[in-house]
């Protein structure tokens, strides 16, 4: 018997806040921007980098709940889930085609990759650019 696998891992930053949704059938759906960043040094010596922007979409609800409570806009975090394609038809009657991550109801996961904030940290204050490849601050304090 021949087994095939739709598997996607991501670990990368948010380059928006978690957006949860209803839907119409009940229950709801809790929607990601993740960004991540390749870099390389290129043969002409020059550091070169690309982002790629990924949409994915939560289905699982204690997973949902975890994600609209704790990220917020440069949270680092891990998603893993199935690739998508879907095609709609937008506002203009034009029809598109989208890619996505889906974290389904039951499987997938989701991993928060930042140290715990304290309760003091302000939500302004969300890493704007780690999303696009900043690096995290360092933390001196040695836990033992």
């Amino acid at each position: 018997m021949t087994a095939c696998i739709n598997k996607a891992q991501l670990l990368g930053f948010l380059g928006e806040d978690p957006v949860r949704r209803e839907m119409q059938q009940g229950g709801a759906i809790v929607s990601l921007r993740v960004a991540t960043t390749e870099r390389w040094k290129a043969a002409d010596g020059q550091r070169r980098e690309s982002t790629e922007w990924h949409s994915v979409v939560i289905f699982n609800e204690a997973l949902g709940k975890t994600a609209m409570s704790y990220l917020r806009k440069g949270s680092a975090v891990y998603v893993e889930g199935a690739i998508r394609y879907r095609r709609y038809t937008d506002r203009d009657n034009v029809e598109r085609k989208v890619s996505e991550i889906v974290v389904p109801k039951f499987g997938g996961d989701l991993k928060l990759m930042d140290s715990r904030q304290g309760e003091t940290a302000s939500r302004e204050e969300s890493g704007k650019d780690r999303a696009a490849g900043g690096s995290p601050p360092l933390d001196d304090e040695v836990p033992f």
